[in-house]
């Protein structure tokens, strides 16, 4: 009898573990779609899953009337008497989108990744490195070279110290992609590796069976040799094949999402941030239906009557899918609030004053307040837009390196760009600064900015060297 207690235990925990993992996958799919994604994909839901039914949200007309008495107060008293908060204001908000608000589909892979390179404290040998790693990072996530081959690029007086004192770091930097950069296993070498990456993140340790499959048996499991796996691993059929449903769950393509498609799409704000007297206010765009769980399926399947065993196995299976549809959605809402919150928190002055006065934040910072891992604070707010005082701006434009200056004050990169057009504004007449002026300008100023920066973001600005500024003038 304690054979078959035995036989069943990791029956059910790998069960409940394969739940769990559904779970996971799903909210993180979840977290990274913007408004206008998630909507779309709850259509699909209600027409796809009986269990699934939409149900009027009487918080939303509450939210729309906030917002509407929010953009009364913005108004003169001529004005304000002569507009009614409706919903026409919020359909005409999309339909006379501007061509300034149209932009393209979304950041490539390389960029996404480039993005989250900047908000690392990674020193600017290391990123150097990272940058060469994600340089050669494919369409699908792969990494194409070898890390000897990266080595090979860095600049060195001495190759072979090079390969020993590089080596570890190119390693260790690949992993910090691989396994903290969003999409998870992106820069991996193998299929097993970058699964390995996914499964990790997912809470699954290195002694479990799925990790010792990915390890030893991916290819014994493309080819369905079953019967091998289990006799090496010491495993039920019946383990093994909910092990197989957490792999095939995976992303095997971690750069899919970023494939290019449409060249241009509508920007909808994901957020609204306004003010009320001195104070700032968030309010989510809930431009999607609320779900709840058919009572009429649940009534059916717990009666029973005239139901076959595979008709309530159906049911059941899709009143299962439904509550973790609901589940994950009201868990998104909740992620993605508090690092609204917190990103809103940090950034009050952008709100306030403009982009200038934008201070450094990183993905980090987000993450440890928020309690969340790096990746999904990066899935949360890529391709998210908030409509605020500024206009429509892209969330991740709220992030921003910081430069510590000789007083200890953190000043964004934003900032110091600023400074730059500034510094080139108001240049003298006939007279163009150098980037090594400008840094030497900047040092008056307390900021200590290399030259070769001062030029990179002096191109970001799209402002021309000094001499090209010269002749101009001339």
């Amino acid at each position: 009898m304690s054979g078959v207690g035995l036989a069943q235990t990791p029956s059910a925990t790998q069960k409940q573990k394969l739940i769990l993992t559904q779970h996971l996958r799903l909210l993180l799919s979840l977290v990274q779609m913007n408004t206008v994604e998630l909507s779309e994909y709850i259509e699909e839901q209600l027409m796809e899953n009986p269990a699934l039914e939409e149900y009027p949200d009487p918080t939303a007309e509450t939210q729309k009337d906030t917002l509407g008495q929010s953009l009364l107060n913005e108004l003169g008293p001529e004005e304000s008497s002569n507009y009614t908060a409706s919903d026409e204001f919020y359909s005409e908000a999309y339909e006379e989108t501007a061509w300034e608000n149209r932009i393209p589909n979304h950041d490539s892979l390389f960029e996404h990744l480039n993005w989250q390179l900047e908000m690392t404290d990674l020193s600017e040998s290391h990123k150097h490195i990272a940058s060469l790693i994600i340089g050669n990072i494919n369409e699908d996530g792969y990494l194409e070279i070898e890390f000897g081959e990266i080595a090979a690029l860095l600049d060195t007086d001495d190759p072979s110290e090079a390969d020993k004192d590089s080596m570890k770091e190119i390693i260790q930097l690949a992993e910090k992609i691989r396994t903290t950069f969003d999409p998870i296993g992106v820069g991996s070498r193998s299929l097993g590796e970058c699964l390995a990456a996914q499964a990790t993140d997912l809470g699954y340790e290195r002694e479990s069976v799925l990790m010792r499959v990915l390890e030893n048996h991916i290819d014994d499991l493309g080819r369905k040799d079953y019967g091998k796996i289990c006799a090496e691993l010491d495993v039920s059929t019946e383990e093994l094949m909910e092990t197989e449903a957490v792999i095939t769950s995976l992303e095997p393509k971690p750069g899919r999402p970023y494939y290019t498609k449409d060249t241009a799409r509508n920007i909808v704000p994901d957020f609204y941030v306004y003010k009320v007297g001195d104070k700032l206010q968030m309010q989510p765009n809930r431009s999607f239906p609320k779900l709840r769980i058919s009572s009429y399926c649940k009534k059916v399947l717990a009666d029973r009557r005239g139901l076959t065993k595979e008709t309530a196995e159906y049911m059941r299976e899709k009143i299962e899918a439904a509550q973790r549809i609901v589940r994950c959605i009201e868990e998104r809402e909740t992620t993605i609030r508090k690092v609204m919150e917190k990103i809103v928190e940090e950034q009050k002055e952008f709100f306030d004053l403009g982009t200038a006065h934008i201070k450094p934040l990183r993905l980090k910072d987000v993450a440890d307040t928020v309690g969340i891992h790096e990746s999904t604070v990066s899935r949360a707010t890529s391709r998210k837009y908030i409509q605020c005082p500024q206009g429509i701006i892209e969330l991740k434009k709220l992030f921003s390196r910081g430069v510590r200056s000789p007083g200890g004050e953190n000043v964004s990169l934003e900032k110091i760009k600023s400074m730059i057009r500034e510094i080139v504004d108001e240049e003298p007449a006939q007279c163009a600064f150098s980037d090594e002026d400008i840094s030497r300008i900047l040092s008056m100023k307390n900021l200590k900015v290399a030259r070769r920066t001062v030029a990179k973001y002096r191109k970001i600005l799209g402002i021309p060297n000094s001499s090209k500024r010269l002749s101009k003038e001339v």
